[in-house]
């Protein structure tokens, strides 16, 4: 069972938006926000392979499905999109999947974004786009690059379950260097009534969205997404401000820690007068072990960690995985390394 509790909004004023929907990391879905672009009247796959048949898009297995079966092989190949429609038609239990490629530009050009760019560095924003059959999923898991986003649905629909990091220590965040920002609990796995009961734990934000309608997802969001026929999407990852931006290419696997201290930087102002202090000492100790990488990560998450309990404070253990994170990190402080 769909929570449908995510709000349902026409596009607000750029200020309204910013305070009551960027700043309080609060989801929503805006309903008209593409309205007039050229790609919101292609609205089904038949469309889209009718008219936008030859771009180009970059097909690979669903990276944890691949990641569970050690039989199969993760190499991406490029097929022009009508074909890989054909394909999704042809095979629609495939996990082959356009995931995170950059959108091309043809396709930006019938979706140009005419709202909310300009809240930070317009430059630093980008797009990619996703495509998959129905079945398909990602994984629970939170973003590294401290950008908002705003993602618009082509296609097809798709469920979007979004959980503040508020509630971070309930799942079973894993730090493993290729799964880090990546949950242990599988909810591809669970029954709706295991999923409806985990979600009412979490106090996650779930709904369907549909074609010609746009999501916002708040930067370090966790998000778990299930296409529930074949869809199509393309996002746009807003510019960030300066600090979100330099503690982001300190961390290009951020912890928990760092995903809990990026948001105390979102607001300019607060960040200015309360938290330049941390993130110029996070930066002078990365550049003083720039050689030795190892060392150097080692060193920023134990720091991050001890910064997180100074301005945030840390909440008792709740699970073993985070136990034996900050164990091992006390283990290494201990230890000289850090």
């Amino acid at each position: 069972m769909v929570l449908n509790n995510i709000d349902r909004i026409e596009a607000p004023p750029a200020d309204v938006f910013y305070q009551e929907y960027i700043l309080p990391q609060r989801p929503a879905i805006i309903t008209n926000m593409f309205d007039n672009s050229s790609l919101r009247q292609m609205d089904t796959l038949e469309k889209v392979r009718t008219g936008l048949t030859d771009i180009p898009v970059q097909i690979s297995p669903n990276y944890i499905a691949n990641l569970l079966d050690s039989t199969s092989a993760n190499v991406p190949r490029m097929m022009n999109l009508g074909a890989y429609l054909d394909f999704l038609q042809a095979q629609p239990t495939t996990l082959d999947i356009c995931v995170e490629y950059p959108t091309p530009e043809k396709l930006l050009e019938l979706l140009p974004l005419n709202l909310y760019q300009n809240f930070n560095d317009e430059s630093d924003l980008y797009s990619n786009m996703f495509v998959a059959a129905s079945n398909n999923y990602a994984h629970l898991h939170y973003d590294a690059d401290q950008r908002n986003v705003l993602l618009f649905q082509v296609f097809g629909a798709k469920r979007f379950v979004l959980i503040h990091p508020r509630e971070t220590q309930k799942l079973d965040a894993i730090e493993q260097a290729n799964l880090c920002r990546t949950s242990g609990i599988f909810l591809e796995n669970m029954s709706e009534a295991e999923k409806t009961d985990f979600l009412q734990y979490t106090n996650a934000f779930d709904a369907v969205l549909y074609p010609g309608e746009t999501i916002f997802m708040p930067m370090m969001i966790w998000h778990y997404i299930e296409y529930l026929e074949p869809a199509m999407s393309i996002a746009y990852r807003l510019g960030r401000n300066p600090y979100n931006r330099r503690l982001a290419n300190l961390f290009p696997a951020p912890s928990v820690d760092v995903q809990s201290l990026s948001l105390l930087l979102q607001d300019e102002t607060q960040a200015q007068l309360h938290h330049l202090e941390w993130l110029n000492k996070l930066e002078a100790v990365s550049h003083s072990l720039a050689g030795n990488e190892s060392d150097r990560r080692d060193t920023l998450n134990y720091l991050s960690l001890r910064i997180r309990g100074q301005y945030l404070g840390l909440e008792p253990i709740k699970n073993i995985r985070e136990l034996r994170r900050r164990e091992a990190m006390l283990n290494k402080s201990l230890g000289g390394k850090v």
